[in-house]
C-alpha cells in the first residue's frame, strides 16, 4: 500500500501563525496504525499538512487520556517518553530531518543520515525558526490530560528547499505512547520488529498542490 497526503496551500494567512490556519479545509490522513504489524492502534491519531512560501505546517490530532511526558528541554530524548514525530526527506532518502513534539510542547530535532541499513542522528542540528504549539482538548474530567493537538511550523529554509506546486516530499509520521503500555504507531507502518521508525523505504509522499 502506498501512502500519499495531499498538502494544499494556505491562502491569506499570516506566515507562521499556527492558530489561524483553516484546518477544517485541509485533507486528513488515514488513521495511524501499529508500526510493527499494521493493525489498528489503540488510540486514534491523524495528521494534516499545509504550506505557504515560508513554512510547512503539520497538525497532529491525538486521542489521549494519561500521558508520560516529564522532559522540559529542547533535544532531550523525548522519544523515551510520549511524542508525535515527523520525518521529512526533501531530496533523497539518505538524508532526512526528524522532528519530535511532546504533549508538554517540548521539541527534539535532528539531522539524520541513512546508508540504507543504519541511521546516524545529529541532534546538535537545530531548525532555526521552528514554531510549535500544543493544544489540550476537553477531557472527561478528573486528573487525565485528555486528547490534544500538536502543531509544527517548519521553515522550508531548514529543509533546504524552495516549495512549489506539485513538489513531492517523502515523509512519515509517528506516535509513541507509554501509558497504559508501550505502543508505536505510524501513518505508513515500517513493519519492523522490534519497532523501528528509521525505515526511509516506508516513507509516504506529501504532495504540495
Amino acid at each position: 500500500m502506498s501512502y500519499q497526503l495531499i498538502v494544499r496551500r494556505a491562502q491569506d494567512t499570516q506566515p507562521g501563525n499556527l492558530l489561524t490556519l483553516p484546518w477544517e479545509e485541509f485533507p486528513v490522513s488515514t488513521p495511524f496504525v501499529d508500526a510493527v504489524t499494521g493493525n489498528p492502534a489503540s488510540f486514534d491519531t491523524t495528521v494534516q499538512a499545509t504550506w505557504d512560501e515560508e513554512y510547512l505546517y503539520i497538525r497532529f490530532m491525538c486521542e489521549d487520556r494519561d500521558i508520560v511526558a516529564t522532559m522540559v528541554n529542547r533535544d532531550d530524548p523525548l522519544y523515551e517518553e510520549e511524542v508525535v514525530e515527523v520525518f521529512i526527506a526533501p531530496e533523497n532518502l539518505s538524508q532526512y530531518y526528524e522532528f519530535n513534539l511532546s504533549p508538554r510542547n517540548v521539541v527534539f530535532d535532528s539531522l539524520i543520515s541513512h546508508d540504507g541499513k543504519q541511521h546516524h542522528g545529529d541532534p546538535s542540528w537545530d531548525c532555526s525558526g521552528l514554531i510549535h504549539r500544543v493544544i489540550r482538548k476537553e477531557n472527561n474530567g478528573g486528573g487525565e490530560f485528555g486528547s490534544w493537538e500538536g502543531l509544527l511550523a517548519i521553515p522550508f529554509s531548514c529543509l533546504g528547499v524552495k516549495p512549489e506546486r506539485d513538489m513531492v516530499l517523502r515523509a512519515n509520521f509517528f506516535r509513541i505512547k507509554r501509558a497504559p503500555h508501550d505502543e508505536y504507531m505510524a501513518w505508513s507502518p515500517t513493519m519492523r520488529n522490534p519497532a523501528n521508525f528509521h525505515v526511509p523505504q516506508a516513507f509516504g509522499e506529501l504532495k504540495l498542490v
